[in-house]
């Protein structure tokens, strides 16, 4: 993946100096037999001088690129990469959609986007996806609520593994008897609602899916932008 400093690089320092050069060169050929000693010294001098100030702007404008791309860095890509790389399907996603549309707000610099193309799309089809299958976990969640006596009996995330959520060893063991109940009850909700819990495995399963290419692709952009991937420590602080 090409780094957001390349694509600056290429349109403020290596297309200008590529045209300016080309002028020069056109310029040359066709004024070369009136062109003498003196000005054709001038003619290079302005052009050395024209790419200097090229270069200057260039330096000033990627000072700027970086220090932009560190805030959103910390702010915004980060966060995300860390939600996708956790994979908490089972939660809500509202901080993900806050994050989304902020990062497409600010995440531009001279119409060069800061995080990896396509990217808000992909999370707009993750969340779109979630919402489906979260949608769907509660129903399952407040059916296995009323097969309780109370609520603080529950605990879903043994319903998650039994009904075909989660894989197992995601979830904290229970004694025999807990184990045993919550079983019972995520086959009953299997067999009186085959429909709702199909259609919850299938949103699962392209949510999942859709995790994972995200996760991948702020791997990617973060490791060719030079940008940490793991929480900042005390060392890396000072």
């Amino acid at each position: 993946m090409e780094s957001v400093s390349t694509k600056l690089a290429f349109w403020v320092l290596g297309m200008p100096i590529f045209y300016l050069v080309c002028a020069f060169l056109i310029g040359f050929y066709f004024y070369r037999g009136s062109l003498d000693a003196s000005a054709f010294f001038t003619a290079v001098s302005s052009l050395l001088s024209a790419i200097l100030v090229i270069f200057l702007v260039w330096e000033r404008l990627r000072d700027s690129l970086s220090k932009k791309l560190g805030y959103l860095h910390r702010n915004y890509l980060f966060k995300l990469y860390k939600d996708f790389e956790r994979e908490g399907v089972f939660w809500t996603k509202d901080e993900t959609k806050r994050l989304r549309l902020d990062l497409e707000r600010y995440g531009e610099f001279l119409n060069i986007r800061l995080y990896p193309k396509g990217l808000p799309s992909m999370i707009d089809g993750f969340l779109s996806s979630h919402g489906e299958f979260y949608k769907r976990l509660k129903k399952i969640e407040e059916i296995a609520k009323k097969q309780t006596k109370k609520e603080s009996e529950l605990h879903t995330d043994a319903i998650w593994e039994y009904v075909g959520f989660a894989e197992h060893g995601f979830r904290s063991e229970y004694v025999p008897e807990v184990e045993e109940k919550h079983k019972q009850i995520a086959q009953s909700i299997i067999s009186e609602h085959p429909q709702l819990v199909s259609e919850a495995k299938a949103f699962l399963e392209k949510t999942r899916v859709l995790n994972k290419q995200i996760s991948d692709k702020l791997e990617n952009f973060l490791k060719s932008n030079n940008l940490r991937l793991e929480e900042e420590t005390s060392s890396t602080r000072w």
